[in-house]
């Protein structure tokens, strides 16, 4: 009876001690928040993200830059030589070469509201003449202190507006991949930690399962010494301490399989030895949307939906344009200002003579061989089919969102259900230990208790890791 009160006390410290040592956690625990906020200042994806970002937003405040009031100074040096029939002496046909400079500064705006440009400058030229006879006049000047114009290449076509919606779009776009791909980091930081963490509690589950078989080993073997234990049963001990040696090294394994891959988000060589055991976060608060509202919110967040919707307003521009080029196509170059020529350059800002020109060019498709036409017909196709490629992003983001929100929730009711379980198995088991102890169930009974115990926690472990992993997954989706 006293061997029986030895043996009963040693497995309680043994079961005991490997609890406790399941549940705790290493002087220095590296935390989640930890791991994801190192993955975020370490991965090469964040890094080429925010430069991508950076990029883009560069690109608008060009692209709104250019959309000011652009003032341009513009010079232009030309040479040219012209050799005509030297036996003939009209003044068309003579030899001479001409060099030439003008100078012009343009401060010129973009018609938001309607298309075109508008402009205001001044302008000068000189020009020289080399001839052989000189005559005439050899040197000449072309003064314009003043200059008004508006031009528009296609009258009734404003590509401006369409400009500026597909850039907010792309830059919304731009930023939200961002925010995403940050997202996605934190998630995949934070599966790899939970992944560690639950094969850290794997292994030490298969190690209490691996002392507690060999405890139990023992005790057998005591009573084997009187004869209370067949051999066969002895036998099937020594099997079942032999498989859990097997799937402790397993989970060892597993292990080192997932600390290499935490380690290497993190660009670590490998983690720090002194956290051997990683913390099992706080459980949050159950998710506060309905599915309506995780559905909007995915929408909403995706970079994927807005760069769709970027290249679907880029397509109904191709397709107004397109239309507009079909029929009579309308330009127009009008242009108000002062202009005087002499041959020197004071002279000629003296005197100043007021001209006005203006030009509308009409191009009329007579025989293109309906290439206008198909040039529309393909951007009306190229447009419906980024319309129905953004209602599959669309759906596809909806679909995610509502199926990880009902997984999260089921989650979150198995992992609660399997805790009350383990509790349960934990004090079955107990009482099963000590029953075998004190010879009043055999070892089928107490292995029946010690698989279900194992079983009960192996879906604990499996239940925290699906949980944190949907967890994270809904707050990619919808995070702001």
């Amino acid at each position: 009876m006293k061997n029986n009160s030895n043996i009963h006390l040693r497995l309680y410290l043994l079961t005991g001690l490997a609890f406790l040592s399941l549940w705790s956690w290493g002087q220095s625990p590296l935390t989640l928040d930890q791991v994801i906020r190192l993955s975020q200042d370490s991965a090469i994806t964040a890094f080429q993200s925010r430069q991508e970002y950076q990029s883009r937003q560069a690109s608008y405040e060009a692209f709104e830059a250019l959309r000011k009031p652009q003032l341009t100074l513009k010079v232009v040096p030309n040479y040219s030589r012209i050799v005509s029939d030297p036996t003939r002496d009209y003044v068309y046909l003579r030899n001479y070469d001409i060099f030439s400079t003008s100078a012009q500064l343009r401060l010129s705006q973009q018609v938001l509201p309607f298309g075109g440009e508008a402009y205001v400058g001044t302008q000068a030229i000189w020009s020289e003449y080399f001839r052989e006879s000189a005559s005439g006049y050899p040197r000449q000047f072309v003064a314009t202190p003043l200059l008004v114009g508006y031009n528009n290449s296609l009258l009734g076509y404003n590509p401006f507006r369409w400009e500026k919606q597909v850039e907010d779009q792309r830059l919304k776009a731009a930023r939200q991949q961002h925010e995403y791909d940050l997202r996605r980091i934190a998630e995949d930081a934070a599966v790899r930690y939970i992944r560690l963490l639950c094969r850290q509690q794997m292994a030490l589950l298969r190690q209490e399962e691996l002392i507690l078989n060999d405890t139990v080993l023992a005790i057998a073997r005591e009573k084997a010494t009187i004869a209370i234990v067949t051999q066969q049963e002895l036998h099937t001990m020594e099997l079942q301490l032999q498989n859990s040696a097997n799937l402790l090294a397993f989970a060892r394994k597993e292990e080192q399989k997932a600390r290499a891959e935490l380690a290497s988000l993190l660009r670590m060589k490998q983690l720090p030895n002194d956290t051997a055991l990683l913390v099992i976060p706080e459980m949050p608060s159950p998710a506060p949307y309905t599915a309506e509202q995780v559905a909007t919110l995915a929408k909403n967040n995706s970079p994927a939906f807005q760069h769709q919707l970027a290249e679907l307003t880029e397509a109904r521009h191709q397709e107004e344009k397109a239309r507009r080029e079909q029929g009579v196509n309308v330009g127009l170059d009008i242009s108000l200002g002062l202009q005087q020529v002499n041959s020197t350059l004071g002279s000629a800002y003296k005197d100043q003579r007021v001209y006005a020109l203006g030009s509308v060019q009409l191009t009329i498709p007579l025989m293109d061989h309906g290439a206008a036409r198909k040039r529309h017909a393909a951007a009306v196709a190229w447009g419906e089919r980024q319309e129905s490629a953004l209602q599959e992003t669309e759906r596809l983001l909806v679909e995610d969102a509502i199926v990880t929100l009902q997984k999260l929730n089921d989650s979150r009711k198995v992992l609660e259900s399997t805790e009350q379980t383990i509790k349960m198995a934990e004090s079955h088991f107990y009482e099963t230990i000590e029953n075998y102890a004190n010879g009043l169930c055999d070892v089928n009974t107490l292995s029946l208790g010690q698989s279900r115990w194992v079983t009960a926690y192996s879906n604990y472990i499996n239940a925290l890791e699906e949980f944190w992993t949907t967890h994270y997954h809904l707050q990619t989706l919808v995070q702001n």
